[in-house]
């Protein structure tokens, strides 16, 4: 579990285990109590004690409480409901049905003439904003709740806004504002007695120091909170301080101390059964372990996969494929790391396509059956040719209805803006552009079922017809079975550009920018077609710096990395050679990739087309096969996020892509 993934832990998911002691003697005196204003705060208090091991029963005491509050009219025991409700489903990630849930309990908050639980709705409206990635809005709350906690001199109330504060300035990544606001919550926090908020706050300074590798200096606010939060009731935050400082003696080098810490972490979450956790920490021990017994690094890695698979912790699993991927690299077993990192990207690839699923529904599930009917007929190719050719006509069918809902979703959209049109005088060149550019989508999207698609699947056809015609022996038809492959291939690859393309497109889609390391996803990108370049003798040598920082979208960053390398690999001749190096302008706030081959080149007549849909897509130099729609992604995406793409090629001396993209956030 990584540091940063510790503090958003501490930040939004830290409730007190103590309170489950108490439960029996909490429902006991339900059972008597006659008042029912005092049974809607029991209630409550029962849910506060489930609500971290057993969240289904937090939510259904919630529940009672919010009824039994209505029934009887008690406006604030409502609002305190829709408040708890907001927070455990903030917990469980719905993140929009918490907000509408913080609004309601807001209002009547805010009705009641309560300053401090006023401030705590807007605490959890700021969580909301933070967890969208609307850092002005996070602020703005927090701000709002930290001047009611001042007008109230609650101090405690002061503090926590000061740590809330300096997680949002650590997820923009501005460490200095962040650090300055967990030191004004410390400094003001050494008034009262340590509590598990000082750890907090200490964990969350040293956090900081971490990001800023200034690796010693986190250690030793790690070990100064280890030594505050001695006492039984801090075993909570003893868990996240005795992971980070695991990461800490990590990187200062002493793996000893490293694997002691995350093992006494290991041994709190499992004591106190908090199985998603344990994930990350089993995902940070093999990182120490595996350095010096792979295997036993290996064993711990399964034991984090197995378990992410029975939580359905899907994005945690990213992490575990990547330890397995370092583990693989380290025994030189690249085919393993290959493989492994294939799963990885098709996991990563999923969580993208599901976090825009709503706005791409119908679309999604319609791709969805499309490729699983290829699947299965690429598997059954061998077996039964019968039902290979009735697949393909099924698969070709629900392309065909894809490509329908395509176009309603976009005849419904063209019909709403031309709606607007009428309604809204002042907005009328703007929705003119938008419809322009679906007409265009439109156009290009006829020309790539018309070009790119018409040819494999013509050529799947005809090898079916001459197959059904000339009643081919078991071994004749087998010759066949490759040729269908590289065509259905060839007719995926090109649904899923389309796929991404059509995302492209569609108003209103949000794109996650931030700033990291672009050297590791160049380094993983290169590892993924270290085999490719290895059929071909093909040398790839990475000259990029350590610090090659990007401020962009990252999978659209690494789609561009990909299939640029993709292209270097397939228009190089055998024996060649691909370079990449990386200019920093620090002045200017802009970083360029260059990635160059000595390979076919580009005639000039041609590259004045190269990034249109008009480019007639050439074979590469084994013949493999490449279709016009990649280049032409590159642009968009690099355009989307602020940058420019250009290229410079000789013919028959090579080609030159240059990636310029924003360092910082404008």
């Amino acid at each position: 579990m990584k540091p940063t993934t510790l503090l958003l832990f501490s930040f939004f998911t830290f409730f007190k285990l103590s309170a489950q002691s108490h439960l029996p003697s909490l429902l006991l005196q339900l059972k008597r109590n006659n008042n029912d204003t005092s049974k809607v705060n029991m209630l409550g208090d029962i849910a506060s004690a489930y609500r971290n091991v057993r969240p289904d029963s937090a939510r259904y005491y919630v529940k009672q409480q919010l009824q039994l509050a209505t029934r009887i009219n008690f406006v604030y025991g409502i609002a305190k409901s829709y408040r708890m409700l907001a927070e455990l489903e903030m917990a469980q990630g719905e993140v929009a049905e918490a907000k509408k849930d913080f609004d309601i309990a807001l209002a009547l908050f805010t009705k009641e003439g309560k300053k401090l639980d006023i401030a705590s709705a807007h605490n959890g409206l700021g969580g909301v904003a933070l967890r969208r990635g609307e850092f002005t809005e996070a602020i703005r709350r927090f701000l709002l709740a930290q001047r009611l906690y001042q007008l109230s001199g609650n101090r405690s109330g002061i503090i926590t806004a000061y740590n809330k504060l300096g997680a949002v300035y650590q997820q923009m990544g501005d460490l200095e504002k962040a650090l300055t606001s967990f030191n004004k919550g410390l400094d003001m926090d050494k008034s009262f007695a340590p509590s598990d908020r000082t750890g907090r706050l200490m964990n969350n300074i040293g956090i900081v120091y971490f990001g800023r590798r200034e690796y010693q200096i986190a250690l030793d606010y790690y070990l100064a909170a280890l030594k505050k939060m001695d006492k039984p009731e801090f075993s909570d935050i003893r868990i996240l301080l005795l992971s980070n400082t695991g990461d800490a003696y990590e990187k200062i080098g002493d793996l000893a101390a490293a694997a002691r810490y995350q093992k006494a972490a290991l041994k709190l979450i499992r004591e106190r059964n908090l199985k998603e956790y344990e994930i990350g920490i089993l995902t940070s021990l093999a990182s120490v372990t595996g350095k010096s017994k792979p295997d036993s690094g290996r064993l711990l890695l399964n034991q984090a996969l197995q378990l992410s698979k029975e939580l359905d912790q899907r994005y945690m699993m990213l992490d575990v494929y990547q330890g397995m991927i370092n583990l693989y690299k380290q025994d030189e077993n690249y085919k393993a790391a290959v493989e492994t990192l294939e799963l990885r990207n098709l996991l990563q690839d999923s969580l993208f396509t599901i976090k825009k699923a709503k706005d791409v529904a119908d679309l999604q599930s319609s791709y969805d059956l499309s490729t699983s009917t290829v699947k299965v007929q690429k598997l059954e190719l061998s077996n039964q040719q019968i039902r290979f050719n009735r697949n393909i006509v099924r698969a070709f069918a629900i392309f065909m209805g894809l490509i329908l809902l395509a176009f309603i979703f976009f005849y419904i959209r063209t019909r709403k803006l031309n709606q607007q049109l009428m309604k809204r005088e002042e907005a009328l060149k703007q929705q003119q552009s938008e419809l322009k550019k679906l007409n265009n989508f439109k156009d290009k999207l006829f020309s790539i079922i018309g070009h790119d698609l018409r040819a494999p699947i013509t050529s799947i056809v005809s090898l079916m017809e001459v197959a059904e015609i000339n009643h081919l022996s078991e071994e004749e038809f087998q010759s066949f079975v490759p040729k269908l492959k590289e065509q259905s291939n060839a007719t995926l690859e090109i649904l899923d550009k389309l796929l991404i393309w059509g995302k492209s497109q569609i108003k209103g889609t949000a794109y996650s920018k931030s700033a990291f390391n672009a050297k590791e996803l160049i380094t993983k990108n290169i590892t993924l077609y270290k085999s490719a370049a290895a059929e071909k003798e093909i040398s790839i040598t990475d000259h990029t710096p350590q610090e090659l920082m990007i401020f962009a979208d990252m999978t659209q960053v690494d789609f561009i990395v990909r299939n640029l390398l993709a292209n270097a690999i397939k228009y190089t001749y055998s024996g060649g050679k691909i370079e990449l190096h990386a200019a920093i302008d620090q002045l200017h706030g802009y970083n360029t990739l260059f990635i160059k081959d000595n390979g076919v080149g580009i005639a000039g007549d041609l590259q004045q087309q190269i990034f249109e849909r008009e480019n007639l897509s050439l074979e590469g130099t084994a013949s493999e096969k490449g279709n016009s729609i990649g280049l032409m992604l590159c642009k968009e995406f690099v355009e989307e996020n602020g940058g420019k793409i250009q290229i410079e090629s000789k013919l028959g001396e090579g080609t030159q892509f240059s990636v310029t993209l924003p360092s910082v956030k404008f």
